[in-house]
């Protein structure tokens, strides 16, 4: 898994190293991560580095090193020759554009180096900060699709998606 560097982000693998960032990420809201959930992130980003041989990526400022969230591809279908991305960034580096960066250099990977014909990404219907990310990426709005939760619960999603040739 290569790293991805943009004008202001680097995006790497995560290292045992990060766990103590990882816990602050929501050091501000009301429930904050726990370093059991932390490090519970941290093995499921090494079993899909394992596993894959990709993985989320840990997204740093270039200028300090700080943390500021994730971001990777969570679904990859090779036989339909399309990935769905996703990202986060912690609350107090929101609407600085990080995440348009972030997502721009996956969009740029996953069609030049893996070679996928279209890239997708959801959000939840009010979740207008995610959706305006896809939309500055090129991203268009397709439909709403409705994910199960559980047997007997289910949540709308926005899909957004981007072909290569866009």
């Amino acid at each position: 898994m290569p790293i991805l560097e943009t004008k202001r982000l680097v995006l790497r693998r995560f290292c045992q190293d990060d766990l103590k960032d990882i816990c602050a990420w929501e050091e501000y809201a009301i429930d904050p991560c726990t370093q059991l959930d932390a490090q519970a992130f941290l093995d499921f980003c090494f079993q899909s580095y394992s596993k894959w041989g990709m993985g989320p990526w840990g997204m740093f400022l270039k200028t300090d090193r700080m943390m500021v969230g994730n971001s990777g591809f969570c679904r990859i279908d090779l036989k339909q020759n399309c990935g769905e991305v996703n990202y986060f960034v912690t609350r107090q580096y929101r609407r600085q554009g990080l995440a348009s960066e972030a997502l721009k250099a996956m969009l740029k990977f996953g069609f030049e180096e893996i070679g996928l014909a279209r890239i997708q990404a959801r959000c939840s219907p009010d979740n207008i900060s995610s959706e305006r990310v896809m939309q500055k990426t090129g991203m268009q709005f397709e439909r709403i699709i409705s994910t199960e939760i559980s047997n007997d619960e289910s949540r709308d999603e926005n899909l957004y998606a981007i072909m290569r040739n866009e």
